[in-house]
């Protein structure tokens, strides 16, 4: 098998991991019921992997790589297995769930792997504009045919009966089960808030950036239709949003394209801040159209709150004049709160090193905020709640937000490595063009955005646009589009 034969098996299997990315938990993996995070895109990424050491150890064939990023990924590495041992080590070894300290720290370094073995793939398929190109339009073939499962699911979600049988049987096929489908869709991911996630990291970027600069994607100008084509991207996008009824990702996609409208009226581009203020516009209506379905944005879930703190004209009264419980309440947010404010405690308590990467779960019970007793978080049955506390419940009460796990597992140490291999990523070096520009200014955006809400590594959204970016700064100065695109 020469070089020139495997390219285009290369090239196949990026393409299918691309659209294999939306699949966030396939039952194909047997991974344990305990594992809800099992990406598909594992399997041609592994394929990759053994191709590209198949190149370097038999052909002897070295990578053309930018040295950028892995000296600090590397160190990173490093320091979290050294420094997590250390921690672990002076720990009763205890079992938690199931698991002891040093288990839950080799459970986590193997995501970890998984992360780091989807940022080398992704590097060593994306490295010419062509690629990027590629990448984009593949990762929206594969979102779109997710969001379009996603209005099957809403439609039979409203319609009820054999309909939403028969969808729920094939969401089954293919993803994990979660709660099942009840009044939110989500895709084929496991859950609505990975649906909307993904769509705000993997898609709202690009589509701002085409926007603003007026360009089919870095070194390519606007050709004609361009309009129409960005029209239906955000069609896409928002439809996607609205159909899992994700409110954190309609507040993301709300100040994604309010910050939008303020930047581009900052530059002068009155007809990207129109069309930011077209989307706003039409996805209001959208949510407004829906609240009839019961189901995606129109579900209770994101319509009660609203209707709960809109029509409540005395304050005092709510929840016995407890305003927040009654708020958090409302947005069932109490479980998500708890969770980041004694992450945050943990932290306080271990500054420097952490608690070791994967044991932030551990520590919950001990630092958990006295209002979360107070309130009904903790009943019988609760998935956030009780089941964090008991030690041979598989629910963990992780921080779901991964700036918070990073400071309470790595310490400040580990946190200012991740985040300086994080910027360089993004940001290293001037521009080549207007849309490499905004790309990477709405990815840093999204990827903020999506790290408040997961704390994950195994989810190739976090990865593949860093590699993104990271070609784009690497480009040649002087970027010519081939003839015919």
């Amino acid at each position: 098998m020469t070089a020139d034969t495997l390219q285009p098996i290369e090239r196949r299997l990026w393409q299918a991991l691309l659209l294999c990315v939306p699949v966030s938990a396939t039952p194909l993996l047997p991974f344990g019921n305990g594992t809800l995070a099992r990406p598909l895109a594992i399997v041609p990424a592994a394929l990759l992997l053994i191709l590209a050491a198949y190149r370097l150890l038999v052909l002897g064939q070295r990578p053309r790589l930018a040295g950028d990023g892995f000296a600090a990924l590397g160190l990173f590495t490093l320091y979290i297995v050294i420094s997590g041992l250390g921690v672990v080590m002076v720990q009763p070894p205890d079992a938690f769930k199931g698991q002891t300290p040093l288990d839950s720290l080799v459970r986590a370094l193997l995501t970890w792997g998984v992360g780091l073995a989807f940022y080398v793939v992704a590097r060593l398929q994306i490295r010419t504009a062509a690629d990027i190109r590629m990448t984009l339009r593949f990762l929206f073939i594969g979102m779109g045919a997710s969001i379009a499962f996603a209005g099957v699911q809403v439609v039979a979600m409203a319609q009820h009966g054999e309909l939403l049988r028969v969808v729920q049987a094939v969401t089954d096929l293919i993803a994990v089960r979660y709660d099942g489908l009840v009044n939110r869709a989500q895709g084929m991911t496991f859950e609505p808030s990975w649906l909307a996630t993904q769509i705000i990291v993997l898609l709202i970027p690009a589509l701002i950036a085409r926007a603003m600069a007026r360009q089919e994607g870095v070194g390519l100008p606007a050709l004609p239709g361009h309009a129409l084509r960005l029209g239906f991207g955000f069609a896409v996008a928002i439809g996607g949003l609205l159909f899992s009824g994700s409110r954190f990702g309609l507040a993301c996609i709300v100040a994604m394209l309010g910050l939008s409208v303020f930047l581009a009226a900052l530059r002068g581009r009155i007809l990207a801040a129109a069309t930011f203020l077209g989307v706003l516009v039409a996805g209001g209506g959208a949510v407004v159209a829906m609240s009839g379905l019961g189901a995606g944005a129109g579900a209770t879930y994101v319509m009660g709150p609203v209707a709960y703190l809109t029509e409540s004209a005395d304050l005092n009264s709510l929840a016995g004049g407890d305003v927040a419980t009654g708020v958090t309440d409302a947005l069932a947010l109490a479980g998500r709160f708890a969770a980041a404010e004694a992450a945050g405690l943990t932290w306080l308590d271990h500054p420097v090193f952490g608690v070791s990467l994967g044991n932030n779960y551990r520590y919950f019970g001990e630092y958990a905020p006295d209002w979360a007793f107070t309130t009904q978080l903790f009943t019988q049955g609760a998935k956030e709640g009780i089941g964090w506390l008991d030690p041979n419940s598989p629910e963990k009460g992780n921080a779901k937000n991964l700036f918070l796990r990073l400071l309470s597992e790595t310490g400040v140490v580990g946190f200012a490595l991740f985040i300086v291999f994080f910027w360089r990523q993004l940001f290293h070096g001037r521009p080549h063009d207007a849309f490499h520009r905004y790309f990477r200014l709405a990815s840093a955006a999204a990827l903020g955005f999506s790290f408040l809400n997961q704390d994950t590594f195994v989810d190739a959204g976090l990865w593949i646009p860093l590699a993104l970016c990271c070609a784009m700064n690497h480009l040649p100065p002087k970027i010519k589009a081939p003839a015919g695109e």
